[in-house]
């Protein structure tokens, strides 16, 4: 699917711009070229992929977050100043971690693991298309083999991201009963994270893109990156997406992906989703400890202490309600966004459902 590139980036300038006009020109590359308008993310936020389409995107997507890493660490060692190095490293350091299980790549994982991969499968990459490996390893080539100028310019997508993390994210919760809050929680730092990194290349590009054909470089380099994420959609699209619109008997989405990673439960768990109707189990109920001045949940031989919100919820468990109408009627309560709460509803539900004082 092509990129809605109807400029060629070198007509965009012959003149040196001021940098709060090169500021507005890289804004607007982003505007017209970001892969937030890719038809592929379009259908992921408003719901309208399958689980296995899903679930190749974070596969595929894995193999972009485990590069970010050694990018940044190839642009670190160009760098000849201290002060922008100990100012990069940090980059590396939200991707890494400062120790096992931390960092953006271990989050990633929990996010893959969340919609049923496993570990090992996703760190081997031996899933992932063709084209996102190709198109991924390109961008790590780009910043080694250009200027820093260029290498630095070109990470300034990080510029228009804080947008689409906030559509994903409100999207995804809304649409898929099988993404929670923590299967997200990567997003949760980049909010933060990325408007930092983009507010300091911003000023490093307008301070040395100095003439002319350096501005049309670091156009040129963000431009180029917009591709790099866009082409990664493509394949996406073209491979799990586009098929499926063809008669059945000619592809079936999902084919090529390993088998769901089954989730082991005790008995009389199970997992509780929004359309389910969930009941406290016989001889469990909500009371109020006067002596305590709290409510509790009381169940054979044990006690579990309720913040107030938990006692919002559970007040209106009473097995007729589905949990999309606790939401629903929690969010009209408080004027709040249903699909969050409905969100925070389910994390909540399934803890007491697998600690058996709760089920559907």
């Amino acid at each position: 699917m092509t990129a809605p590139f109807p400029t060629p980036i070198a007509d965009e300038t012959q003149r040196l711009l001021s940098a709060d006009e090169l500021a507005a020109a890289l804004r607007d590359i982003g505007a017209r070229r970001y892969h937030n308008l890719h038809p592929f993310h379009r259908l992921l936020h408003d719901g309208k992929l399958n689980k296995d389409q899903v679930r190749a995107w974070a596969l595929n997507r894995y193999y972009y977050q485990a590069m970010i890493p050694i990018k940044d660490a190839a642009v670190l060692a160009r760098m000849e100043d201290a002060s922008l190095r100990r100012i990069w490293r940090q980059r590396i350091v939200d991707h890494d971690g400062d120790a096992p299980g931390d960092g953006g790549i271990e989050r990633w994982l929990k996010l893959a693991e969340g919609v049923g991969f496993s570990r090992d499968y996703v760190e081997s990459t031996q899933g992932i298309l063709t084209a996102t490996r190709f198109s991924v390893d390109a961008y790590v080539h780009f910043v080694k083999e250009r200027s820093l100028l260029e290498a630095i310019a070109s990470s300034l997508t990080e510029m228009f991201s804080p947008t689409i993390i906030s559509e994903r994210v409100a999207g995804m919760l809304k649409n898929y009963d099988f993404i929670t809050k923590d299967t997200l929680s990567y997003f949760d730092k980049r909010l933060t994270q990325a408007p930092r990194d983009a507010d300091f290349a911003l000023e490093y590009v307008q301070k040395h893109a100095t003439t002319p054909a350096l501005q049309r470089q670091a156009m040129a380099a963000l431009t180029f990156k917009c591709t790099v994420l866009w082409t990664q959609l493509d394949a996406l699209y073209f491979s799990y997406v586009a098929p499926a619109m063809t008669p059945p008997d000619a592809w079936t989405p999902g084919t090529g992906l390993v088998p769901e990673t089954p989730v082991t439960q005790a008995a009389g768990t199970g997992t509780i989703g929004p359309d389910d109707v969930p009941r406290l189990p016989r001889g469990v109920r909500l009371r109020h400890d006067a002596v305590r001045g709290q409510y509790v949940l009381l169940a054979p031989e044990r006690t579990f202490d309720l913040d107030d919100n938990a006692v919002l919820v559970l007040d209106l468990v009473d097995g007729v309600r589905t949990v999309r109408d606790i939401a629903a009627a929690l969010a009209e309560k408080f004027a709040a966004d249903r699909a969050v709460i409905e969100a925070d509803i389910l994390v909540m539900l399934n803890d007491l459902a697998t600690k058996r004082v709760l089920e559907r």
